[in-house]
C-alpha cells in the first residue's frame, strides 16, 4: 500500500513498514545475502549522494551545517534517530541508528529476528551522504542491527584506502 505525500517540497511515495519489510526481504530470498547486500548498499550510496547534491543546492550549506540538516530530515521522515560520532579529519568512527525503520520493518515483515544485519541499504546510504557532504570515500558497515535483537544499529566507517 502507498500513498504520495511531500517531503520538504519534494514530492514522496510512503510505503507501509509492513510492505517495506516483504519488499526488502524478497530482494534477500532472490539474490541472496551477498546479492542483496552488494545491490542495496550501492543503491542506499546513490541515493544518500543525490540527497545531499539536492539539499546542498536548495540550502547553499556545506560540511557540518549540510550534515546536520540531512540528519534531521532522515529523522523526520522516520528513518530512525541518528548519532553520528566521527572524526570527520580521519573519515573514521560510528554511527549509531536507533529505531532503524529498516531493522523494524523486517521484524514486522517476517515475524522473527534475523541472522546477520539486515540494513545494508542504510550502510550505503550513510557512506553516500559522507561522501557527497564531505568529499572523501568512505565504507561504511553495519557491525550490530536491531534486527538481529541488538539495541540499535552500529555502523562502523572508516576511510576507503581502496578506492571504487
Amino acid at each position: 500500500m502507498t500513498r504520495e505525500l511531500i517531503i520538504g517540497g519534494i514530492v514522496s511515495v510512503a510505503f507501509t513498514r509492513r510492505t517495506t519489510g516483504i519488499i526488502y526481504n524478497s530482494i534477500y530470498n532472490i539474490l541472496g545475502k551477498n546479492g542483496a547486500n552488494a545491490l542495496l548498499y550501492n543503491t542506499g550510496r546513490n541515493v544518500g549522494r543525490a540527497f545531499v547534491e539536492k539539499e546542498k543546492e536548495i540550502t547553499k550549506s556545506e560540511n557540518m551545517e549540510l550534515l546536520n540538516k540531512c540528519i534531521q530530515i532522515d529523522i523526520e521522515a522516520g528513518f530512525g534517530e541518528f548519532e553520528y560520532d566521527v572524526d570527520f579529519n580521519a573519515f573514521e568512527g560510528e554511527v549509531r541508528l536507533y529505531d532503524s525503520f529498516l531493522a523494524k520493518a523486517w521484524i514486522e515483515a517476517t515475524g522473527k529476528k534475523q541472522e546477520y544485519p539486515v540494513c545494508a541499504l542504510l550502510s550505503g546510504y550513510i557512506a553516500g551522504i559522507i561522501e557527497a557532504t564531505f568529499g572523501e570515500k568512505v565504507v561504511v558497515e553495519e557491525k550490530a542491527c536491531i534486527a538481529l535483537g541488538n539495541e540499535h544499529c552500529l555502523f562502523k566507517v572508516r576511510k576507503d584506502i581502496l578506492g571504487d
